[in-house]
């Protein structure tokens, strides 16, 4: 029989995690506080539920795509939230950046209620979600992580079961962690670059494909090289300010050095300074060339 799979948080990630669902054939129930996101899906054919338990009640495994850990324990552990349903065996593929404590302490209650957690969060931008080009890390029950990867394997490129609950947080601290430095590793080459006489559009068509390229300069080069940071989709900067404390918690947790993300970070927070929160996160080039002397107008 085919599962029925339900999503909770439609926005920048969740609504594509519904399309590609559909797509691949599945019967999708979805809930967002946001109506406006519900209605837009609802259009493609998703189920629109009144509440997280609604959504469990209809479905065989559930995937949550939430802000913060508030988000998810009141989706979770609230009224009308997923525990309330009482379905037995019910599976959650928890997709949010969480701290690894909290992940653990959702997941304890999960277990509790006779259900599986699986702490899974998505590497990737919406864009790579979009083209399934997105990486998922799991953490959990091994066997419940089997029963669905059919389902995982329907709105990413790439998945990898790393180990128990926890596991994969940090495995998406690793990976944010180079999110960070490669995007402005890639903003201040690329005005380094145009300060040198290089057209930016051939720098960003040549380096990805050496042996200094990296993802965040092949997706966000493009962005940089074009100067137009034009973005619709969700709050970019909000997410990686989120993460970035996450980073630097857990790393001062175990006493582990991560200079060049501190860096990083501080040419972030430049970013937001000048007033370019409101954009994909390449605007953080913009934040560099204002500090080179570089004056490239922003299309918008």
């Amino acid at each position: 029989m085919s599962k029925k799979v339900g999503v909770v948080g439609l926005g920048a990630m969740g609504g594509i995690y519904v399309r590609h669902l559909m797509t691949a054939g599945f019967e999708v129930a979805g809930y967002d506080l946001i109506e406006e996101y519900v209605g837009a899906l609802k259009k493609l054919g998703m189920v629109a539920c009144q509440s997280p338990k609604e959504v469990a009640k209809a479905s065989d495994v559930i995937i949550t795509s939430l802000p913060s850990s508030y988000a998810l324990e009141s989706v979770i552990q609230g009224d009308n939230g997923v525990l309330e349903s009482g379905k037995d065996a019910l599976i959650i593929i928890d997709t949010c950046t969480l701290k690894v404590e909290d992940k653990l302490a959702i997941g304890e209650s999960v277990s509790a209620a006779g259900m599986f957690f699986l702490d899974a969060p998505i590497s990737g931008t919406p864009p790579m979600v979009e083209n399934r080009e997105a990486s998922l890390y799991v953490g959990g029950d091994k066997k419940a992580y089997e029963k669905c990867k059919d389902i995982i394997e329907a709105f990413t490129g790439t998945n990898f079961f790393v180990g128990n609950i926890g596991d994969a947080s940090k495995m998406k601290i690793l990976a944010n962690y180079l999110v960070g430095v490669h995007t402005v590793a890639a903003a201040e080459c690329m005005v380094l670059g145009i300060k040198a006489g290089l057209d930016p559009n051939l720098i960003h068509e040549v380096l990805p494909k050496g042996a200094g390229g990296s993802k965040m300069l092949e997706v966000r080069g493009e962005y940089m090289a074009k100067s137009d940071y034009r973005y619709d989709e969700g709050t970019i900067f909000n997410v990686i300010q989120k993460d970035s404390s996450i980073i630097s918690e857990y790393a001062a947790s175990l006493n582990s050095p991560i200079n060049l993300f501190a860096s990083a970070r501080q040419t972030f927070n430049s970013a937001v300074a000048l007033g370019l929160s409101h954009m994909e996160l390449a605007a953080v080039c913009k934040a560099v060339e204002i500090s080179a002397g570089v004056d490239r107008p922003l299309i918008e």
